[in-house]
């Protein structure tokens, strides 16, 4: 029967309380759990212990939408198979939304407002099979547990039998061999007494009599061997088994010897040869039981086949055994050269791998560590010299400016391994909105002009006017087309050019970028997409770089639901890349947003940023270095600093002055951040609560992020930090930016 006071949970997922209340309402059941979530982070933390029969899901919700939490959903391996119900507007129930909550394993769709009849009989279904799937795995792990105490019976009879043989298989001695025979039987079937009896060829002189439990000499002395082998030869005329329960054994003449105990149960099995009967095992009383069993009685027709075995043996299949015994080795032998051989193989392909495994990895690292020790050489061999006071102010204005183009250098190579990483492990995500892809191109193409005219490489674009507005991430698809044509500048002599295409064809936007460089070599333009590969990896290369860039791209690129195709005619022929991105419905008739920054960009200080005058900043990090930095950076701005080395003194030195605002550092070794946000959060008072707080990190990861906001922090920057950035974000923090940004619009007026 099933249990009712087990009740069913149903995930309902909506940032409105009202449509969490008339969900309830409609889908309220004796025998159901609703839980409430008001985010999708809620949802997927209740998911991370619990089980749902399905889960209702809005589509619009604010930080994590309905798409997206149905993706991490789908991402665990504990909520993958929970049917989703989607909840949409009318209005957001268009064939690209559609579509996209299908590929995430949607059930369904469901229109606002809501027919209360068909969600009820929707949800029943799912509840309903929820129940049958819980009840099936409950029978199925009966099944499993009673399947496990007959194999485990089983295999411990196996395991005798397997003996018994290994001692007759050793034992020529036709009498010596029935008593061990007898003994093994009786073990394994379990019982009191048991006999076995062997007929001569004419099948009615009795030939062996052995038994165990009684003596040998009484039992001959009473008569019991003829006794026994007249009414089992009786019996067997059929060549059936004889097996007998206590209500059956008083109605049939079987007797023990005199001094016995009552015979409460009997078994015996004809043993048969050239299907004649040659003798008969006999077994009484069972142990642990009233009677023997059907596993008893077909366990002692297997033992009788062992017998005729070995009395075979001794008259005529010894031979036979023997003849099968060696060809049952020679064909495992030939078995094991088999598997030998293929081991073998296995092991050469599999070394193989590995040593291509390791070089490409050699080359990695070595590519990995000249290209950051490059900028690095350039930077600390800068630093020494003005450290010298031997550089007039030009020399150190260009020792500042290779200082900082090359930690920029090293910040591109970094974010490159990053994304790299993010990409192997399924972490990278996209931020879709509606975009202007032409600034954004332009934008790319503006930020490489300098290296462009610097190396004498001629740089134009043809970029259709006609509105190129379509769904994506604005900065991942300006990272795309800054580095396919920073590559084509790098791989472009003197000069030649690069021309940057976008049109539109049917319902896609196409994006060319040509060079008149290098070109690509027919053996490597299959792999030139592909992690870690470049053409020229030796010491003596005249480019540098990782080869990431095109990996990135190309996943980018896929991500949008795009393509990209590299083409060249070969060495010194120079070389296109195509990207094709899709145009939906949608974008098509939207107008185009405001672009966004471009990629790359060198952010400086300008003189709109506002000042940090009267603010009283915080600084929490364990690495001085660091601690200093972000201190001069707000100083310089006008903030008053005070720092700390850790958490415990970030605490104190929080608690006593009282700052307008918290920056800290996550990883520290007394205690990380979110150790420090958690302690000033949970204090008692509404300032501990609203005092802003900033993370900063190396660990610059989407699932950092959402964890050091959930933490209580309101903001999330990685390092390197730029100095506008932080500045701009605290005056946000802490209403200055509101502040300026009224003094301005009054000035304007």
């Amino acid at each position: 029967m099933e249990d009712q006071s087990q009740k069913i949970n149903i995930l309902i997922v909506d940032d409105n309380p009202n449509n969490l209340l008339s969900l309830e309402s409609i889908l309220q059941a004796p025998d159901r759990n609703l839980v409430r979530a008001s985010s999708g982070e809620e949802a997927l933390r209740y998911l991370l212990d619990n089980d749902a029969a399905v889960i209702l899901l809005d589509v619009r919700m604010p930080n994590i939408d309905g798409f997206e939490t149905a993706e991490l959903i789908r991402g665990r391996e504990r909520s993958q198979n929970v049917p989703i119900i989607f909840l949409t507007a009318y209005n957001d129930a268009g064939p690209a939304h559609l579509t996209r909550g299908y590929s995430l394993g949607a059930v369904d769709y469901i229109i606002k407002p809501i027919d209360a009849e068909i969600l009820r009989s929707k949800v029943a279904v799912f509840v309903e099979l929820f129940r049958k799937t819980e009840q099936v795995k409950q029978q199925a792990d009966l099944l499993r547990e009673k399947n496990i105490e007959l194999e485990n019976a089983n295999l411990q009879r196996l395991s005798k039998l397997i003996d018994l043989g290994q001692q007759l298989a050793a034992e020529r001695d036709p009498a010596q061999l029935l008593q061990k025979y007898c003994h093994g039987a009786r073990d394994i079937i379990g019982a009191s007494y048991a006999a076995v009896g062997m007929l001569e060829e004419d099948g009615q002189t009795l030939r062996y009599f052995l038994t165990n439990s009684f003596d040998h000499g009484a039992t001959i002395e009473e008569g019991f061997p003829q006794a026994s082998s007249d009414y089992l030869q009786a019996q067997f005329k059929d060549h059936r088994s004889l097996r007998l329960s206590r209500r059956e054994v008083g109605a049939h003449p079987l007797r023990l010897l005199a001094h016995s105990s009552p015979t409460t149960s009997f078994l015996s099995a004809p043993i048969l040869a050239q299907g004649q009967v040659c003798g008969w095992l006999s077994f009484a009383n069972k142990l642990g039981a009233e009677e023997f069993s059907e596993a008893d009685e077909r366990m002692a027709v297997t033992l009788t086949q062992a017998v005729v075995f070995y009395e075979n043996a001794l008259l005529y299949a010894e031979t036979q055994r023997h003849a099968f015994a060696l060809e049952q080795e020679i064909a495992e032998r030939k078995q094991i050269e088999v598997e030998r051989a293929h081991l073998l193989i296995r092991e050469q392909n599999a070394r193989a791998e590995a040593e291509a495994a390791n070089r490409l990895k050699d080359e990695f690292l070595a590519t990995v560590s000249h290209e950051l020790r490059t900028p690095l050489n350039a930077m600390l061999g800068w630093v020494t010299l003005v450290r010298g006071s031997q550089l007039d102010a030009e020399g150190v204005a260009r020792g500042l400016e290779v200082i900082e183009r090359s930690a920029r250098s090293q910040k591109r190579l970094i974010d490159d391994l990053l994304d790299v990483s993010r990409i192997i492990t399924g972490k990278l995500r996209l931020d879709i909105q509606m975009i202007e892809l032409v600034p954004i191109v332009e934008s790319a193409i503006e930020s490489v002009r300098p290296a462009a005219e610097a190396k004498g490489v001629q740089l134009r674009a043809a970029l259709d006017s006609r509105t190129s507005t379509l769904l994506g991430d604005g900065n991942r698809l300006q990272q795309v087309i800054w580095n396919l044509v920073s590559n084509a500048v790098k791989f472009t002599p003197a000069g030649g050019s690069v021309e940057v295409e976008l049109k539109h064809i049917n319902n896609q936007i196409e994006i060319a970028v040509s060079d008149t460089g290098m070109g690509i070599t027919p053996d490597f333009l299959p792999y030139v997409f592909d992690r870690f590969r470049q053409a020229d990896s030796s010491s003596t290369r005249k480019h540098g770089g990782l080869g990431l860039g095109l990996a990135i791209v190309r996943h980018l690129v896929e991500l949008h639901g795009g393509t990209v195709h590299a083409a060249s005619l070969g060495d010194g022929q120079g070389s296109t890349f195509t990207i094709k991105l899709p145009l939906t419905a949608a974008s098509l008739q939207l107008h185009s947003p405001e672009p966004v920054a471009r990629a790359n960009e060198e952010v400086e200080l300008a003189d709109s940023i506002p000042r940090l005058s009267g603010i009283r900043a915080l600084v929490v990090d364990d690495q001085a270095d660091a601690r200093e930095l972000v201190g001069a950076i707000l100083s310089q701005a006008g903030a008053e600093v005070q720092t700390a080395d850790g958490v415990a003194e970030g605490l104190s030195v929080f608690l006593a002055w009282r700052p307008d605002i918290l920056i800290s550092d996550l990883s520290m070794p007394d205690g990380d951040g979110f150790s420090l946000i958690r302690q000033i959060r949970e204090r008692e008072g509404a300032w501990h609560k609203r005092t802003p707080a900033i993370a900063l990190t190396a660990y610059a990861g989407a699932e950092d992020r959402i964890r050091s906001l959930a933490a209580g922090f309101q903001m999330h920057l990685p390092k390197p930090i730029e100095p506008s950035e932080l500045i701009v974000t605290i005056a946000s923090l802490t209403g200055r930016l509101a502040q300026a940004q009224a003094q301005v619009l009054g000035e304007t007026v």
